[in-house]
């Protein structure tokens, strides 16, 4: 039967709770989390004190570690800087031909100033036996009662008698050296390995320790010598080393003084905890240890801290080399405990017992909790059904959006409680990983967008917002969001959650992106273009003046760039200016600007260094000798100049066109100089550039109005005292500013390309004017004539030559072309194969201005050339300079051996003369034999040549 008692009744909404456990299930049930919850608790307290302790102790070991690498590297720099001072000691020796005792005390002083561990420097020189009474007695002068000495059984004695010494000869400072003054270092022979092997490798080599004479005891030191050849002699291998060798240079270190000094000077004496020893030998021995600095000892932790902190006490071995001889470094630390040193392990293990007693509580607490929660979800699921089966079909309806649909509570920071599978697709977070986190999330660390701002804004207001907001995805990549926000109201108006709807809008923000680079981006080189530049100048401008600093705006231009881009191509020349781009962002900061503005002209912003006002003052010339390093463009090896100007902010103006203007101004007038050079700009150079408008608009009509006219210099054959040729020099005679100088127009020519026309009228009016003295009855002269790179870069130059000989009959032999020695190292093998096309012509090629520039005897012999012409630079002052008098003989004899002519120019005087005869140079000219004058002055001088040539004739027959 049914049991008639009828069931409890409970209130609508809530379920019977389940029947109480016996007591005893009932309590085990609940100790169980607790128990476990406090096991977990210490289990994972004791792996963190394990892991934090192994990490102090690398902290420490890594300390230690550093510490003796910081007294390695402080006692390495102290070596290097000793040995620095012995080359730079042994330099001044190799660069004098005699150093006095005064040159030799000045110079060493600063270097002991610099190096207080030296204990000392000295000269060594080698001393034979005949010479040993002269050297005592000035001894005996410097001293008095003193005399050569050796080394014996640990002490000076009077030196024996030998065939010859190394005698200490110079000694600084003297005070505290006078024991080795007069010191013959060559004996005893032993322990002289090391000095053998610098005299062969000419490298400072250190020896072993030895003992010395002077100094307090103990006198043990370690001497670094450095071999002193003589000067001038060519150090081709040992035997010519041991041939040329005169002497040697010293330092003199005491070891342990030397570590002690080093030490004191960068602090590290007296470190707690840390013993030092080094040796000067590779390993441990007591014979070779130099310097010992031990701890004080510290007193044993308790028991129950060794047992908490196991660990050795820590070992450093470091070696060192102090010019070749190996030295051993040996650190270790005292053992002990110092509780500054584990705070964060034992912080560890008290919070982590305390927290295990809390979670426990904890544990506790929250299964009392569950079971009242446990209830009221019960009474709760039937109701959430219904509401689940709503929701559902809302749901599926957001799913299939294809733009992201994210909720959001009106809760701080705005965790988000649903996202649809759009969102997921498109920011690559799943939902479980971003719900209950706030939309800041897709932002990173991008918070301050003005996009952000507005969307929080509408927030605030609880209004409706849009904006277009950078995101970034799960992968880190950064797109484009269209955001619109609205709040969603309850039934009262009041907003518990809001709902945006987001759209990838990142293709469209690539396209806007790329239009914008291009209309500021140069397409050739990916550089800044003028726009762009000028922005960023504008803007520098403004922060300079803010801070009251300096920047500087460089105009650069490539030197001769057209004739490279000719020979190139423009695909050649266009990769060649992608290369000067990439140098040039390379050799500056990332705060400066590079700017490509149009062909070969660059604009740079340089802004003032990190801690300073304004730039660094080498830093134009730096980006020039980068510049002027070979670079390599479809195979060919090309060496490219660049002429610079600076404009500098405050002092040459306040507005970015104006400084631009003014950077250009002082580049024309780098070029105008010479090429390969920057210049500040002047207030000078806006008077020079009104000149140069001037003579660049006359220029361009002198050819038609036949301003121009040729002079000619003679040059003379001084065996025979003839007149052989001579060189055609332009010059422009202009109504207005009379005879203009070819300083003042031939380069500007060159830059405008009006050089080309005006060369052609040169060499054609040149080669007419020799045919017409020819046709007088001279057939040996010959003519020289300049011709300029731009000319030789041409097309189609070597044709017009050989049609102007055909066409005027003129004997090739008798055309004599002058190539610059810069233009033949631009590029060598264009240069080799355009000298072949001319030589199969028969015309003669020279090299003019040799010495000047930067040929090797290499591309020498591979040059087909016939004259050689000494730069009148070398010949101005031969004769009182003798590194010109040794270098204009040099290229005589070089001259020679090549089976080449060589012509000295600028021939003033006749000392000069007889010194360039007397070396076996016949052919010469200068104003000792005439100025350049004109055809019809010429002429005369070729009648006076003519008739002085009879007269001797004459004088020969009749003493015949």
């Amino acid at each position: 039967m049914a049991d008639p008692t009828p069931p409890p009744a409970f209130p609508p909404g809530l379920a019977a709770a389940p029947a109480a456990a016996p007591p005893a299930r009932s309590r085990a049930v609940l100790l169980a989390p607790v128990a476990l919850a406090l096991l977990c608790g210490l289990g994972a307290t004791a792996a963190l004190f394990y892991g934090v302790r192994q990490l102090e102790q690398d902290k420490l070991a890594l300390a230690f570690e550093q510490r003796a690498h910081a007294r390695l590297q402080a006692l390495r720099e102290g070596v290097s800087n000793a040995i620095a001072g012995l080359r730079a000691v042994n330099q001044l020796f190799a660069s004098t031909p005699q150093v006095t005792r005064q040159q030799f005390r000045l110079f060493v002083q600063p270097i002991l100033d610099r190096s207080p561990y030296t204990y000392g420097i000295s000269y060594t020189r080698f001393l034979p036996q005949a010479q040993r009474p002269a050297f005592e007695a000035e001894l005996a002068g410097r001293l008095p009662g003193r005399a050569m000495t050796e080394m014996r059984d640990g002490r000076a004695v009077p030196a024996g008698q030998r065939s010859s010494y190394w005698v200490i000869d110079y000694i600084e400072p003297l005070a505290g050296n006078e024991a080795a003054f007069g010191l013959d270092t060559a004996y005893p022979q032993a322990g002289n390995v090391a000095r053998e092997r610098a005299y062969d490798t000419g490298l400072p080599l250190a020896g072993a320790l030895i003992a010395l004479a002077q100094g307090p005891a103990p006198r043990t030191g370690v001497i670094v010598s450095m071999p002193v050849y003589r000067y001038g002699a060519v150090l081709a291998d040992v035997a010519a080393r041991r041939s040329a060798l005169e002497g040697e240079t010293n330092i003199v270190i005491r070891p342990n003084d030397l570590v002690r000094k080093i030490y004191a000077a960068a602090g590290l004496l007296g470190a707690a905890g840390v013993n030092q020893r080094v040796y000067a030998a590779d390993r441990e021995e007591p014979a070779g240890l130099v310097f010992e600095e031990l701890a004080e000892a510290e007193p044993a932790p308790a028991a129950l801290l060794r047992w908490l902190y196991p660990a050795a006490p820590a070992r450093a071995v470091r070696r060192l080399d102090l010019a070749g001889q190996p030295w051993l470094l040996l650190s270790w630390s005292s053992p002990g405990w110092a509780a500054a040193d584990h705070l964060a392990s034992l912080a560890t293990l008290a919070l982590g017992l305390v927290l295990s007693l809390l979670a426990a509580a904890l544990v506790q607490a929250l299964v009392w909790r569950n079971r009242h929660i446990q209830r009221r979800v019960e009474l709760r699921t039937a109701q959430l059904k219904q509401l689940n089966q709503a929701l559902r079909l809302r749901e599926r309806a957001i799913e299939s959006s294809t733009n992201a649909v994210v909720i959001t509570a009106a809760a701080p920071h705005n965790p988000i409680v649903y996202v649809n599978p759009a969102f997921e697709r498109i920011t690559g977070y799943r939902a479980a990983e971003v719900l209950g986190k706030s939309p800041r999330l897709l932002h990173g660390h991008d918070l301050e967008q003005q996009g952000a701002a507005e969307i929080r804004a509408a927030i605030r207001e609880q209004r409706d917002g849009h904006a277009v907001v950078r995101n970034y995805r799960k992968d880190g990549a950064m797109f484009w969001n269209d955001i619109y926000i609205s709040p969603v109201r309850e039934a009262d108006g009041a907003i518990h959650h809001y709902v945006s709807i987001q759209h990838d809008i990142t293709a469209v923000k690539a396209y806007e992106s790329e239009l914008h680079h291009q209309a500021t981006h140069d397409a050739l080189s990916g550089l800044p273009n003028r726009a762009l530049m000028k922005d960023r100048l504008r803007q520098s401008l403004h922060l300079a003046a803010r801070k009251d600093e300096t920047l500087w705006v460089v105009s650069l231009d490539l030197d001769h760039f057209k004739f490279v881009n000719g020979r190139l191509g423009h695909k050649g020349g266009d990769r060649l200016l992608q290369a000067v781009a990439e140098r040039l962002l390379a050799g500056v900061r990332p705060v400066d600007t590079v700017a490509r503005i149009g062909g070969d002209e660059f604009v740079l912003l340089l802004l003032p260094e990190q801690g300073a006002s304004c730039p660094r003052g080498d830093e134009v010339q730096r980006l020039l000798a980068l510049l002027a390093e070979p670079l390599v463009v479809d195979g060919q090896e090309l060496f490219l100049t660049c002429s610079a100007g600076v404009a500098v902010y405050p002092g040459d103006g306040a507005e970015a066109e104006q400084l631009v203007e003014r950077a250009d101004i002082a580049m024309h007038r780098a070029k105008e100089l010479g090429r390969d050079n920057y210049q500040f700009f002047t207030a000078a150079m806006n008077e020079q550039l009104g000149e140069r408008l001037r003579i660049e608009g006359a220029l361009r009509s002198a050819l038609e109005r036949r301003e121009f006219v040729l002079h000619y210099q003679p040059q003379i054959d001084v065996v025979g005292g003839r007149i052989f040729g001579m060189e055609a020099l332009i010059r422009w005679q202009h109504p207005e500013l009379g005879m203009v100088a070819p300083s003042r127009f031939i380069g500007l020519a060159e830059e405008t390309g009006l050089i080309l026309p005006i060369g052609a009228w040169v060499l054609r009016s040149a080669c007419l004017q020799l045919l017409e003295w020819q046709r007088g009855g001279r057939p040996g002269l010959r003519i020289a004539v300049n011709v300029s790179a731009r000319q030789l870069a041409a097309p189609g130059f070597v044709q017009m030559v050989a049609e102007l000989l055909a066409e005027t009959g003129l004997a090739p032999r008798c055309l004599e072309l002058e190539l610059t020695e810069s233009f033949l190292m631009q590029d060598v093998e264009h240069a080799i194969g355009m000298m072949r096309q001319l030589k199969r012509l028969g015309v003669l090629l020279a090299i003019d201005d040799f010495g000047t520039g930067y040929s090797s005897l290499a591309h020498l012999k591979r040059f087909e050339v016939d004259v050689l012409k000494i730069d009148q630079t070398f010949v101005r002052d031969l004769a009182v300079d003798p590194d010109d008098a040794a270098i204009v003989a040099t290229i005589i004899s070089l001259a020679a051996n090549l089976k080449l002519e060589v012509i000295s120019e600028g021939v003033e005087t006749q000392d000069q003369v007889d010194f360039l005869r007397r070396h076996g140079c016949r052919q010469m000219q200068g104003y000792h034999f005439g100025r350049p004058v004109d055809a019809a002055a010429f002429e005369q001088l070729l009648l006076a040549d003519e008739a002085r040539a009879g007269r001797a004739e004459q004088g020969a027959d009749s003493g015949g």
